[in-house]
């Protein structure tokens, strides 16, 4: 099965993500057994949706981010309880903006999974190295060294309680993206590395997405690589029609 996930990041209103479903409920609902669908709205218009019900029934919903802290007096955040009780059933740790821009640290992103999987979601794990990591030989550091921390301690009873998103940080809203061959090799190390966490069977069985300037142009070919079992799609993902295209394609690789 192959997942495609949409990451509106700090787009729409709460209008305007009703009309957005609105227009992908038109389109062929994807044959369950070979695609899934979740889109990641941001906390405002993620509430309003689940109360209107406007969201197809083939559309699984998750937050951007959740709380390190299972309640208490902190301004502004929103726990894994409170995001569970919306109906989402995923959410995004770590994604680099959250890392690069936010400050986050791997020690904070392993608080926030293992609370979100007390709560009953599906962390949406985000990895990847810079530019001048990559170049500076130091891919397989990196990327083990943000899986390792995560996922410290970490007990499965099963691998569809995580998914896994690699998104070479400088691919990700560049126009550039890595090479197929690039992917392939970091989704291939990516899964090694999970069954030495994990074990062979729960950390075979985790999807690893690719995330990094995925649009419709270019997603058969990536989706269709061995070790990739769908994308996290950004910008591509706002408009309802490109969207719609991707989930089509996902369901023909």
């Amino acid at each position: 099965m192959k997942i495609v996930a949409g990451n509106w990041k700090m787009f729409k209103t709460i209008e305007e993500a009703r009309t957005y479903f609105a227009e992908l409920a038109s389109a062929t609902p994807p044959q369950a057994d070979k695609v899934r669908v979740i889109v990641f709205p941001n906390y405002i218009a993620l509430g309003a949706l689940a109360e209107t019900g406007s969201v197809p029934a083939w559309v699984l919903l998750g937050a951007q981010d959740v709380a390190a802290e299972v309640e208490g007096a902190f301004t502004g955040e929103v726990s894994p309880a409170m995001i569970r009780s919306t109906g989402a059933t995923h959410v995004l740790i770590g994604h680099s903006e959250r890392r690069h821009i936010i400050g986050e640290s791997t020690v904070l992103l392993h608080r926030k999974l293992v609370n979100s999987l007390e709560a009953s979601l599906i962390p949406v794990l985000c990895v990847g190295e810079t530019l001048e990591e990559r170049n500076a030989g130091k891919i397989e550091e990196v990327v083990f060294g943000q899986l390792d921390t995560a996922l410290s301690d970490v007990r499965l009873s099963d691998g569809a309680q995580l998914i896994v998103a690699y998104e070479p940080v400088w691919a990700i809203g560049t126009g550039v993206n890595a090479t197929n061959e690039q992917i392939e090799q970091a989704h291939h190390l990516i899964r090694e590395h999970l069954k030495q966490l994990l074990g062979t069977a729960i950390g075979g069985s985790v999807a690893i997405l690719y995330g990094g300037s995925v649009k419709p142009a270019n997603f058969a070919s990536i989706a269709g690589l061995p070790s990739v079992d769908g994308g996290l799609i950004g910008g591509a993902s706002l408009k309802p029609s490109a969207f719609a295209e991707l989930i089509e394609i996902a369901e023909q690789v």
